[in-house]
């Protein structure tokens, strides 16, 4: 059954009863959860959990196994990624992947290659959000610390105008102080009326940024609801969200 978000509005990302596999592991077993208009929404759980692999059948990185995802009312199951960005959904990988040994300005222009690559307007304003991508454009994004790097992975998606920015693990492997700067940009990118579907090993500080959570284990999910909610429950708290590292 899906388990749709109290707001009673008409979801603009709907997923059914999703089943993921490799071979014959089987990743992600029946997950549904439906998505609003201008939401941040987490997945959270431990690694192997599933999360990423739903976010990448999401994305059409991954072939679901069955189950049916829908964006804006058109079922987008089998859409090819390449197509998915053009209609709107635009995925911060896993890992940030920029191409090092370009530039930040060509990055960014490969965020926009469904068009023809960054509009000048785009550019504008990456940089006026982004300024340490500014000052260093021409330089190789190779020469920028973890944390830019995943600036830059952000800004990029940003640069392709996504109706629904899918992000997994943004603060893998990030200092206490970067992490912070990420989940500043993230919701000020969802304040600007983006919806967000965010995967997230940081439990905690990813239901402290979103409006609705799920909780994944082994490729279910065991619990959803309003992230305050999730964080308020102490039974949840102790058995699936850990120590808080955050700080």
């Amino acid at each position: 059954m899906t388990q749709t978000p109290p707001s009673g509005a008409s979801p603009v990302l709907l997923v059914e009863d999703l089943h993921v596999a490799y071979g014959r592991v089987e990743a992600v077993r029946g997950v549904s959860f439906s998505v609003d208009p201008g939401t941040l929404v987490t997945l959270v759980g431990a690694n192997g959990a599933g999360k990423s692999s739903i976010i990448n059948a999401i994305s059409g990185l991954l072939r679901p196994r069955s189950g049916r995802i829908t964006f804006e009312g058109k079922d987008i199951t089998r859409t090819p990624s390449h197509r998915l960005v053009g209609e709107g959904i635009v995925q911060v990988p896993e890992g940030r992947q920029i191409l090092g040994t370009l530039t930040i300005e060509e990055n960014l222009h490969l965020g926009g290659w469904h068009v023809g690559g960054a509009s000048a307007s785009a550019l504008d304003e990456t940089y006026a959000r982004f300024p340490v991508l500014g000052d260093r454009r021409r330089m190789s994004a190779g020469s920028l610390s973890g944390g830019e790097q995943q600036m830059l992975a952000i800004a990029r998606a940003l640069v392709a105008r996504p109706k629904v920015l899918l992000m997994d693990e943004p603060s893998m492997g990030l200092a206490p102080k970067v992490v912070d700067e990420v989940f500043r940009v993230i919701e000020e990118i969802r304040a600007t009326g983006t919806t967000i579907v965010l995967v997230e090993q940081n439990a905690r500080r990813a239901l402290r940024a979103a409006d609705h959570g799920y909780v994944l284990q082994t490729g279910e999910v065991v619990h959803s609801g309003r992230a305050a909610d999730l964080l308020a429950d102490p039974k949840i708290v102790e058995a699936y969200l850990g120590v808080d590292a955050s700080h």
